[in-house]
Formats: structure tokens, C-alpha cells, sequence
């Protein structure tokens, strides 16, 4: 009896779980457009927890997802921008924290604290180019970070999980 009803409460929550339209990250492989969940937010300001989805080479249109480089098994990329003008979080296996100057739609990261200790190549990736922003734009729930004179940029999806970072800048 009690069996049945454990089972009878899994069911139930995977399929309630399994028929919410997720508008978040999920996975890289959902390639589905992502309804503006975030209408309330400005198109100007960063503020909000992302995962890094791709890198993307705008002029000869090369996408680079996680699973085509090493990432050890899915270990993402998350960043939480605040209004403080800091930021924190995670880069694969290191926690990571600094400071962002915003002015329009231009974004420096001016401070970036962190290891690349242990660190697979999507977070050698991230660590390589993150003094390099130099521009972002934000819509329908995508926050792209541009370099390298506007040829590249890194597209992130907000995360349902507010980042909980254990140390900042």
C-alpha cells in the first residue's frame, strides 16, 4: 500500500514537472526559441543568473556548444550579475567573483578573481576572453556578451536557480 502511493507521488510530480514549458536553460540541445521571460527587466542592465550556452563566431557563423569541446561531463559556466555592479559564481570547477562597470550598452569587466585550477577547456574558454567584453545586449531571455571588435560573443540563458555564491568581489 504504501509502495503504491510512493509511486503514485513520483508519477505525479514527473509529470507535472514534465509538462512545464520551460522558458530557462535546460539543455544545450533544446534549440526551441525561448519565450521574453523577463519583460519586467530592462534591456539594459546584465542583472540576473546565467549559464554560458555557446560561443559564436558571428562573422563565419561557427557555433562552439559545451559538447564540443571538454567540459567534463556538462560542468557549466554560471554567472550572477547584481545591481551592486559586482558579480559571482561558478567557472566549471572554480567559484569565481569581481566587478563589472555598465554604461549603456557597454560592459567591462574591470576586476575577475578566480582559479583555473582543474579547470576543463569550456572554462578555460570563459577565462580566456572575459576581459575582453566589450558589449552586451539582453532580449527574449538572452544575454549576449561581445569581443574581439564585435566578431565574437558568448550567449547565455537565464538559470531557474538563483546562483547561490559562497564568496564575492
Amino acid at each position: 500500500m504504501i509502495v503504491r502511493k510512493i509511486i503514485l507521488i513520483i508519477l505525479t510530480l514527473v509529470f507535472l514537472f514534465g509538462c512545464i514549458n520551460d522558458q530557462f536553460y535546460t539543455n544545450e540541445s533544446d534549440s526551441r526559441p525561448r519565450p521574453d521571460n523577463d519583460s519586467n527587466q530592462s534591456n539594459n542592465n546584465v542583472i540576473g543568473s546565467w549559464v554560458v550556452t555557446f560561443y559564436e563566431d558571428l562573422e563565419n557563423g561557427i557555433i562552439i556548444k559545451k559538447s564540443d569541446v571538454d567540459s567534463w561531463g556538462g560542468l557549466d559556466v554560471e554567472l550572477k550579475f547584481k545591481g551592486d555592479s559586482t558579480f559571482c559564481g561558478f567557472n566549471t570547477t572554480n567559484e569565481i567573483a569581481g566587478h563589472y562597470i555598465l554604461k549603456d550598452s557597454t560592459i567591462n569587466i574591470d576586476v575577475y578573481g578566480g582559479t583555473k585550477v582543474g579547470q576543463p577547456e569550456w572554462g578555460n574558454m570563459f577565462s580566456d576572453i572575459v576581459h575582453s567584453f566589450s558589449s552586451f545586449s539582453r532580449s527574449k531571455s538572452q544575454l549576449k556578451l561581445y569581443y574581439n571588435n564585435f566578431k565574437n560573443c558568448v550567449v547565455l540563458y537565464p538559470v531557474r536557480i538563483e546562483i547561490y555564491c559562497h564568496w564575492t568581489y
